[in-house]
């Protein structure tokens, strides 16, 4: 250890044993364990300094792939032997390494000075190129994005409700133009107690800050950290996967450019519900995000007797501002009211005088007045008995008991979703009320369509124990029923168990997935599949080497030293190809590549729930026609036994996709009335009325307080 401290240079040799050694937390070979744990906590403390002591080199035999994620080429120079031997003997001894191009076009000397970001010289042309287009591309999504989330919550209709700020240097009332002209650091830590609007306030930043946007600047993204467990992902891990859009191919290397984008300085993320982490990660997590370093951007919403705890027990966002959300002014909460509540002149006027004797309503309590009183029916001078609501609070609980009332109106007016524009209130209550407790059960924070069968968690396992049972019956059913039920029975145990399928790395069938067809996907996907024919072509002539020498000497073929001789090379001949070609097919069975054709699908990038349905529909219907298709040329060549096959595989294809996991969950569950049949129409519908929200691939609750409420009646 005292070497990595105290050394010039690290080298990290790539090899596929020291990638997994990276990924896995448990097992042998904890002191090199360690070892990469140094270096990665290194790496993130102290990005410019470690960046040039680590060297990462991929011998020959090995690719850049074999590296571990946090030394891929997005993030450090590699050192391909022999080719680039040279230029490493350079670094070593101290000698002048080859001048790179400058970094594309002039960059925000606010973000290109920082130390800990990237410098123009660890990136070529063709990168810096990629990237700025990239972060083009990123806001243009992200500014689309918020704009209709603003729409669809009514921010802006018919004005947004004003809001105050408050640091230690005094009062404001913009948060993105305090921002740029006040925080030096590009730190800031927004405050507000339950309701404040702290989410709102986030999303206004990120659209302020887009409206000021130029080329080279980091580009603002708004993150929820609901699922973030600091603890078992990395932080720029977790926001690489969330931010992640695309693959794109430069020199022939891949790269993942939310990660390159991420290290290069050119995305600010805004880290939304700090407060919502478990009470003891957010310790944890605080320190995950200084270790980043300081001079990373970053700006984070927080509960402010959550952040306070934290901070009072010296615990706080190094280089951070603090701003805290004041509660808004009484008089533009009534004027606001009256402009959005029909008749607010005379039905609010009792409500107001109540309000004037309480603490200042929050904007969730101004929202939920608005949203439940939209009905004439309903009298908001109901709220002014205190023996009913001593409080605010109980005034906000028994709003957000009629919120879904209110939303779905017994006379609604025009609206997108014709199918849902009718629903009763009752009914819509019910599926959400399943939803939100799906949610608490499973401890989840979005609405995943590929998680909805979490709610019947035998769904998952049948579906398991039947693509199991159907392949190991089609492997052997040519050579009778028998062999073919006990095989099916035997294959269909193993694949229910999801250790055993993890053994075999048959792993992320719960996660939707999608084609990549991209030019050099395909090429490196059809030389594996060359290399793997080859394989198996010469473990079969092994094997039939094998077979043809056994048989010869039972047979008693043997009849002279010639013979002997011959079988003698069948035997060692073929034993070498089938021992030797079987280790490299079992080898590839466990440790294959992990990219293809079929690939996960990007579930956070700015796209719709729909999308990854439609994608991983598309994967399973592809796959299980081109199966069914062979099976038929088979059954027209007469082969019986590669029928059986086939069509095991087919079936097996079909029902591990998380598609087919999906539509048994919504068959039951809309048979039992707990969601509709049209589950997407409903969601787009509830997102539409403001109850929940859509973020990338998954739609989640506007409130928690909701999501509890619903949740809770459950």
């Amino acid at each position: 250890m005292d070497q990595i401290e105290h050394g010039d240079f690290v080298l990290a040799i790539g090899s596929p044993k020291y990638k997994r050694l990276a990924a896995s937390d448990d097992g042998p070979h904890d002191h090199a364990r360690f070892q990469l744990a140094m270096l990665r906590e290194h790496l993130a403390a102290d990005r410019a300094q470690w960046l040039a002591k680590i060297l990462p080199v991929v011998l020959p035999g090995c690719s850049a792939d074999d590296l571990p994620a946090f030394l891929q080429p997005y993030s450090a120079t590699r050192y391909v032997v022999p080719e680039q031997l040279d230029e490493l003997l350079r670094v070593l001894t101290g000698q002048p390494r080859r001048v790179q191009p400058e970094l594309g076009p002039p960059a925000n000397p606010a973000i290109s000075d920082q130390d800990g970001l990237f410098r123009s010289a660890v990136l070529n042309a063709d990168l810096s190129q990629v990237l700025v287009e990239a972060a083009e591309s990123l806001a243009d999504a992200v500014a689309d994005l918020w704009r209709g989330e603003s729409r669809r919550l009514s921010l802006d209709d018919p004005r947004p409700l004003a809001t105050h700020w408050r640091t230690d240097a005094g009062e404001f009332d913009r948060l993105g133009p305090f921002f740029r002209r006040d925080v030096p650091s590009q730190r800031l830590v927004v405050l507000g107690r339950p309701g404040s609007g702290k989410s709102v306030s986030a999303i206004r930043l990120v659209s302020e800050l887009l409206d000021g946007w130029t080329r080279g600047d980091p580009v603002p993204v708004l993150v929820p950290v609901t699922d973030w467990h600091p603890g078992e992902l990395h932080a720029f891990d977790w926001l690489a996967r969330r931010l992640a859009r695309t693959v794109r191919w430069v020199d022939g290397r891949r790269i993942t450019l939310a990660s390159a984008l991420l290290e290069v300085g050119l995305v600010l993320p805004v880290l939304d519900g700090l407060e919502t982490i478990a009470e003891g990660l957010r310790a944890e997590a605080i320190a995950a995000l200084n270790r980043l370093g300081s001079s990373i951007p970053l700006i984070v919403t927080c509960g402010l007797a959550e952040y306070g705890a934290l901070d009072a027990a010296g615990i706080g966002l190094a280089r951070a501002t603090h701003a805290e959300l004041l509660p808004p002014d009484r008089d533009d909460v009534e004027e606001y009211m009256v402009e959005t509540v029909p008749h607010g002149v005379s039905r609010l006027a009792p409500l107001f005088a109540r309000l004037r004797a309480e603490p200042a309503p929050t904007p969730l309590l101004v929202w939920l007045v608005r949203v439940v009183h939209q009905e004439p029916s309903r009298d908001p001078g109901d709220l002014c008995d205190r023996t009913r609501f001593p409080d605010l609070d109980s005034i906000e609980a028994y709003l957000m008991q009629h919120l879904v009332r209110g939303v779905y109106p017994d006379h609604p007016g025009h609206r997108t979703h014709v199918a849902f524009a009718r629903v009763h209130h009752s009914t819509a209550q019910r599926w959400l009320e399943h939803l939100a407790h799906n949610l608490a059960s499973t401890g989840a924070a979005d609405i995943a369509w590929w998680q909805l069968d979490r709610s019947l968690p035998w769904i998952a396992p049948i579906c398991r124990v039947v693509a199991g049972a159907a392949l190991g019956f089609g492997l052997l059913s040519a050579t009778g029923v028998v062999p073919g039920l006990v095989t099916a029975a035997a294959v269909g145990l193993v694949a229910g168990n999801s250790r055993y399928l993890a053994y075999f790395n048959v792993t992320d069938i719960e996660t939707p997935h999608a084609f990549d067809g991209s030019t050099p996907n395909v090429r490196a996907e059809l030389r594996d599949f060359a290399k793997l024919l080859g394989s198996a072509l010469l473990f079969v002539v092994g094997l039939l080497a094998l077979l043809t020498a056994g048989r010869s000497i039972a047979t008693g073929r043997v009849l002279n030293l010639r013979a002997a001789l011959v079988l003698t090379t069948l035997a060692l001949g073929g034993g070498f190809l089938v021992w030797w070609f079987g280790r490299k097919l079992w080898h590839r069975q466990r440790h294959g590549r992990s990219d293809g054709l079929v690939v996960l699908a990007d579930l956070k990038r700015p796209t719709s729930p729909g999308g990854t349905l439609r994608a991983d529909r598309k994967v399973v219907l592809a796959g299980t026609g081109t199966m069914l298709a062979i099976a038929a040329v088979f059954a027209v060549l007469g082969v019986d036994y590669a029928v059986g096959i086939a069509l095991g595989y087919a079936a097996a294809w079909m029902l591990f996709s998380a598609y087919a996991r999906f539509t048994v969950a919504r068959f039951v569950l809309a048979v039992r009335g707990k969601l509709p049949w049209r589950l997407f129409g409903f969601l787009d519908d509830a997102r539409d009325r403001g109850v929940l929200r859509q973020y990338g691939a998954v739609y989640q609750f506007r409130h928690q307080h909701l999501q509890r409420h619903l949740g809770g009646r459950a």
